[in-house]
């Protein structure tokens, strides 16, 4: 089969690529040679001296971000930056020239604004959900975007490098790709408590330690009368509630103690993290913070660029400057999600075509920008 001929911009990528693994064998083959006479402990020891070269996270070094420049020049031309309060808390692509963008809902805490790679800031407003996926689509008043050009081919394979677009001529962050595009198990949402019946209300047991319920201040012999506008009769009326939200998720809970009435909104979690979680959380926020909604997205293409949970929301492309995803979630000290561009581009077409409106009562929709 003839093979096409590659792209500048990937013959850039590679060519810069080839020469850091060239420099960093040779760093090591260096290292090793003048160093296995040397003690252990010493500072001249072979395994002191590959302790000192790049990690992983030297690929965000400026000289190594320039050989990608090519790669994600049309990308970040449809990419914003979302902001609230004037800070970024996600990135945005821009899917319609229109004003469109897609972004990571769970980050929209309030009313926000979209900024250009020109520096201009203009107001959004919240048209479409999709809460499984995380997805937001939001609205600004603009026209002439350029809109984001979605890969038509299958998503990266392992051991594909990737680039996250920014609103400058670097890219945000590099990557490779670590799994293959998949389905994810439904996780198991918890709030973290023991309960019981008392007559017609549901009293708290016990709370567990590093739960969701114990960060959020529940205590032992609260009664729980409410969720959001549900109320509650049963330990089985909370489990069912709970168990339809996604850890990430907040819930608003209306609580008796000592007879007052309190409102607590508690972050719900993963019933896996419920064994050790405060050595589970250290272990994987070794390598950064990480997106508070990150479980729970029905398919998901992992890669292991380090980002920061506000760089997320916005596009993911390869070598030859395709986006091939949506960044939705810093997942781990080693994982980053997307969303593959073949999921994200049928979704799309659907919010712009007024599927999925946000709930008129939804946090989601109150917290977002309605300026016109």
């Amino acid at each position: 089969m003839r093979q096409l001929p590659a792209s500048p911009r990937r013959e850039t990528a590679l060519m810069f690529l080839q020469r850091v693994v060239f420099a960093l064998l040779l760093s090591v083959c260096l290292a090793c040679s003048s160093g296995f006479a040397a003690e252990p402990d010493s500072d001249n020891h072979w395994l002191s001296r590959i302790r000192l070269l790049p990690g992983e996270h030297e690929r965000s070094h400026r000289t190594v971000k320039s050989a990608f420049r090519s790669v994600v020049e049309s990308a970040n031309h449809s990419t914003v930056r979302v902001l609230l309060d004037g800070l970024q808390v996600a990135l945005g692509a821009v899917v319609h020239e229109d004003g469109h963008i897609v972004t990571k809902a769970s980050e929209l805490k309030g009313p926000v604004e979209c900024q250009f790679t020109n520096g201009r800031r203009l107001a959004a407003k919240l048209v479409a959900l999709k809460s499984d996926y995380d997805l937001a689509l939001l609205k600004v008043e603009g026209e002439g975007l350029l809109a984001t050009k979605w890969s038509s081919s299958p998503s990266p394979t392992i051991g594909s490098w990737l680039a996250t677009s920014s609103t400058s001529e670097y890219p945000t962050a590099i990557g490779i790709v670590s799994a293959n595009a998949r389905r994810l198990p439904k996780p198991r949402t918890v709030l973290g408590v023991g309960l019981e019946q008392s007559g017609r209300r549901v009293r708290v047991t016990r709370v567990l330690v590093g739960s969701a319920a114990a960060k959020a201040g529940i205590l032992r012999g609260d009664m729980i009368v409410s969720i959001g506008e549900n109320a509650m009769d049963s330990p089985k009326s909370v489990s069912s509630t709970i168990r339809q939200m996604l850890p990430g998720d907040r819930a608003t809970l209306i609580i008796e103690r000592a007879n007052r009435s309190l409102s607590i909104s508690a972050m719900l979690g993963e019933a896996s993290r419920l064994g050790n979680p405060d050595q589970a959380e250290l272990m994987d926020s070794l390598g950064g913070p990480l997106s508070a909604r990150r479980v729970g997205f029905p398919y998901v293409l992992q890669h292991d660029t380090v980002l920061r949970p506000e760089d997320c929301g916005g596009p993911l492309v390869d070598l030859d400057g395709r986006v091939v995803g949506i960044n939705i979630a810093r997942v781990s000290r080693v994982a980053s999600y997307a969303i593959p561009a073949n999921q994200v581009k049928p979704l799309v077409a659907d919010m712009l075509a007024g599927k999925y409106p946000p709930p008129a009562d939804s946090v989601a929709s109150e917290r977002v920008s309605t300026n016109d």
